[in-house]
C-alpha cells in the first residue's frame, strides 16, 4: 500500500509536468593572477596562474517545478584556463560537474559526476572549517595538508531534507577508477561516503567518513574521516578542520597516488584559521600541520603549512584578491615540490 501511493504521487507530480514553470541559467567565473613563486631546488618563476580565487568556468543549469513539492534539476559544468582558454579537462565536456536531480518533500535525489563529500566541489560537497578552503594554493590551504576526495564520474545521492539546520549525505560513486564503471563491479573502484551537516545562524559544521575501496588497483580499501566547523562571532570568524585517514592511497595533493603499498599511509591533519573584516574586505590567516606513516617501509613524514589572504570585493560579481603562503614537507615528504615551496599572488575574480 505504501508502496502504491508513493508511486501514485510521483506519477501525479510527473503528470502535471506540461503545467510546469521551469528556467535555465548560463552562468560562469572568469579568474585570474599574477604570481611569483619558488618549489625547494627549483628556480623562482613568475607567472600568470588561472582559477585561483575561484576556478574558471561556465555553466548552465535548470529547474522544473513539478509541484507538489518536486523539483527537477540540472547542472552541466565545465573549466577553462583564463590566459589560454584551453578546456581544464579536454577530455570531457562538462569536467566539473554534470548531474541531473529529483528534489521532493522526502529528499533530493542526483546523479552523474560531482565532487565527493571532502572535495570542496560541486553542488553536494559538505566540507568546512577552513578559511582557505581549496582556494588560493596547497602551500597553506587545506589541500595541501588534508587528504581530500575528488570530482568522480558515476555517483548516486541522497540528501535527507534540512531538519532544524542538519542535513544527513549519503554518496555513492559505481566506478570512480580509470576505468569508470566499465568492468565487472568486482574490478572497478567504487566510493562510499556518508556525512552530517550543520548549517544555522552563524554555525557551520560538518564530519563524514569516505570509503574507497581500490578494486581496480588491488590495494586495501582507504578510509577517511574528517570533520570541520566555524563560527561567525561578527567581529572575526574562527574556523577549524581535523582528519584521520586509515591506508591512504595516497598523500596530500595526490602525491604518490596507488605508489604507497597495498597497506597505504596513515595520517592525522589539523587546520585552523581566522577571518576578520578589515578596510571593506576580509584580511584571513591559516595554519596547517599534518604527520603520518606509509606503512611500506615503516616511513615517517610529516607537512605544515601557513599562509595569509586579502579580499576585497569591488562589486557584488568582481573579487580582488592577495595571498601569500610558505609550506615544508618532512622526510617521506619532502619531494613533494607543491608542499616544499611559497608562492607569493594577486588577482581578479569575476562572476556572472
Amino acid at each position: 500500500m505504501k508502496k502504491s501511493a508513493f508511486f501514485a504521487a510521483l506519477l501525479c507530480a510527473v503528470s502535471s509536468g506540461a503545467y510546469a514553470a521551469s528556467d535555465v541559467t548560463l552562468y560562469g567565473v572568469v579568474d585570474g593572477a599574477v604570481s611569483v613563486s619558488k618549489v625547494k631546488g627549483q628556480a623562482a618563476r613568475v607567472g600568470f596562474d588561472n582559477g585561483i580565487w575561484a576556478g574558471s568556468r561556465f555553466g548552465i543549469k535548470g529547474n522544473e517545478d513539478l509541484g507538489s513539492g518536486y523539483n527537477l534539476g540540472f547542472i552541466l559544468e565545465q573549466g577553462f584556463k583564463t590566459f589560454s582558454g584551453d578546456a581544464m579537462n579536454s577530455s570531457k565536456a562538462f569536467a566539473r560537474q554534470s548531474t541531473l536531480s529529483l528534489s521532493a518533500p522526502f529528499g533530493t535525489f542526483a546523479a552523474g559526476r560531482t565532487g565527493g563529500l571532502s572535495s570542496d566541489c560541486g553542488t553536494y560537497n559538505i566540507l568546512h572549517g577552513s578559511s582557505l578552503w581549496t582556494s588560493y594554493y596547497s602551500t597553506g590551504n587545506i589541500y595541501g595538508t588534508f587528504i581530500l576526495s575528488d570530482r568522480m564520474d558515476n555517483v548516486l545521492l541522497y540528501n535527507t531534507p534540512d531538519m532544524n539546520g542538519s542535513t544527513v549525505h549519503f554518496m555513492y560513486s559505481n566506478g570512480m577508477g580509470e576505468n569508470g564503471d566499465e568492468q565487472k563491479w568486482s574490478k572497478d573502484d567504487h566510493y562510499y561516503g556518508v556525512g552530517y551537516e550543520y548549517a544555522k545562524g552563524r554555525a557551520l559544521f560538518s564530519a563524514m567518513w569516505e570509503m574507497y575501496d581500490h578494486k581496480e588497483h588491488n590495494l586495501k580499501s582507504s578510509q577517511i574521516f574528517t570533520m570541520g566547523g566555524s563560527y561567525d562571532f561578527g567581529s572575526f570568524s574562527l574556523y577549524g578542520a581535523y582528519q584521520f585517514a586509515y591506508r591512504a592511497s595516497r598523500l596530500p595533493t595526490y602525491a604518490f597516488a596507488n605508489e604507497l603499498g597495498p597497506k597505504g599511509a596513515n595520517q592525522h591533519g589539523f587546520s585552523a584559521s581566522i577571518g576578520v573584516p578589515v578596510a571593506g574586505g576580509t584580511a584571513k590567516l591559516q595554519g596547517n600541520y599534518g604527520f603520518g606513516k606509509i606503512k611500506e617501509g615503516s616511513r615517517d613524514y610529516s607537512m605544515y603549512s601557513i599562509a595569509t589572504a586579502y579580499e576585497y570585493p569591488i562589486s557584488k560579481r568582481t573579487l580582488f584578491y592577495s595571498f601569500a603562503g610558505y609550506g615544508q614537507g618532512k622526510k617521506a615528504a619532502s619531494s613533494i615540490g607543491e608542499l616544499n615551496s611559497w608562492t607569493i599572488s594577486a588577482g581578479l575574480s569575476h562572476s556572472f
